[in-house]
């Protein structure tokens, strides 16, 4: 055992795949502190518990104590490429503004995909910010329906398109801020979910096209989305955290929900 695995004492073992997340980290010429080793191994610690871990393929914890420990993503171990300097703010977010910076996930959800599949796929984002705009936070299209989008906040509802047109859901209180989550599992109206803060809202329009010869073949931007290349719909947002990857249940939404809160209050970064 490592020693700061011993450090961690009464806290517990560190899960293997933290410590594969530290590594990566510390390869790049980051680091993670004993604080840090202890919060992610309870987050995947109930990502397993819950079975949400196997179907998600990625995460991504904007909200790390150092730059390079927040652009590298937890189970691809991905490295983020920040395009024109977004602000970063240590154990909070990274704050894109509306114009020009943006993140690049390199995450390409046809190529990366693992538990993921054309007709089943989920984003989910969780923000620091209240803005009402027919802007997006996150996301990447190739054409043809092929959409994964998260527009968080327009007005009263939030439009998710997971590998669809665009679906509409309202909005539990009016504001962008949490974790929003959008998913399908078939290619139906019926078959599309939206989440806030881990509880279902209500669809008030039905997706009505559906992305069929595959997932985009573009990485998934933060802080507007990646249109077959080109950075679309910019958006000023601070966010905090991301996942991708299938659908997951109700009781695996809510139990989601509260690991990643559980994470943001344990740095200061919940809303």
């Amino acid at each position: 055992m490592s020693s700061i695995a011993r450090r961690l004492g009464v806290m517990g073992q560190v899960d293997a795949d933290v410590l594969s997340w530290r590594d990566s980290i510390i390869a790049a010429g980051g680091s993670v502190s004993v604080a840090i080793l202890s919060i992610a191994s309870r987050f995947v610690v109930d990502e397993k518990a819950s079975g949400a871990w196997p179907l998600t393929d990625d995460y991504w914890p904007f909200w790390g104590e150092n730059l390079i420990q927040a652009t590298v993503s937890l189970k691809q171990r991905r490295t983020v490429t920040l395009v024109n300097a977004p602000a970063f703010t240590a154990r909070r977010h990274f704050a894109t503004d509306g114009t020009s910076r943006y993140l690049n996930t390199g995450f390409i959800p046809s190529t990366h995909k693992i538990a993921a599949s054309t007709h089943n796929f989920r984003l989910a984002v969780y923000l620091r910010d209240n803005l009402s705009s027919n802007t997006y936070a996150a996301g990447a299209t190739s054409s043809s329906n092929r959409n994964l989008r998260v527009r968080p906040r327009n007005g009263s509802v939030a439009y998710l398109d997971a590998n669809s047109s665009s679906g509409t859901y309202t909005l539990p209180a009016a504001t962008s801020a949490g974790y929003t989550a959008g998913s399908r599992d078939a290619a139906s109206g019926a078959n599309c979910y939206a989440y806030k803060n881990g509880v279902a809202m209500v669809q008030t329009v039905a997706p009505t096209a559906f992305g069929s010869a595959s997932l985009p073949v573009v990485p998934i931007f933060v802080g507007g989305y990646n249109n077959a290349g080109v950075f679309t719909a910019p958006r000023a947002t601070s966010i905090g955290f991301m996942a991708v990857g299938a659908t997951l249940s109700a009781a695996q939404e809510l139990a989601q929900y509260n690991a990643v809160q559980a994470w943001a209050t344990a740095v200061g970064a919940n809303v």
